[in-house]
């Protein structure tokens, strides 16, 4: 590996570890869609082994979009795991056929999902950008913060 490729992990790490629970959405579905391009890269060069990498990391991100839904919210996050679930299907089907497209489908549903999200998440933080956070409260020195009594 490169000294700048190096850097690159090291920056795209640190962005993962401060980047906001909506901001991690829009890079997890970046990296699904960036494998399956990729994947058609590959198609097209007739890589069969490329293809099938690729869409497995792109299936494994997608996995992970699905493994961080939380199911008690109801038929918000039901109808959402139903969609993962079906880029899945899509992308198991091109990597079993090694077909164009499904891939292609799966693409460009996953960058219309991108781009929808993205889109409420920039909504959110404009709405909030506005509002006070408050400011923590500072204590005195040993003020709850230790029970000595059992």
């Amino acid at each position: 590996m490169s000294a700048s490729a190096s850097k690159m992990g090291v920056y795209t790490k640190v962005d993962v570890e401060t980047a906001s629970q909506g901001k991690l959405v829009v890079m997890l579905f970046n990296g699904a869609i960036k494998r399956a391009e990729e994947a058609k890269r590959q198609l097209q060069k007739g890589s069969c082994e490329g293809v099938h990498n690729n869409l497995i990391r792109a299936q494994d991100i997608v996995g992970e979009l699905r493994s961080a839904l939380d199911m008690n919210m109801g038929e918000m996050a039901d109808n959402l795991d139903r969609i993962y679930e079906y880029f899945q299907h899509l992308l198991i089907t091109a990597n079993i056929k090694k077909a164009h497209e499904p891939i292609e489908t799966c693409v460009d549903m996953m960058t219309t999902m991108r781009d929808t999200w993205k889109e409420a998440f920039d909504n959110v933080a404009r709405e909030n950008a506005g509002k006070q956070v408050p400011a923590p409260q500072i204590r005195p020195h040993g003020d709850s913060v230790m029970n000595l009594q059992g």
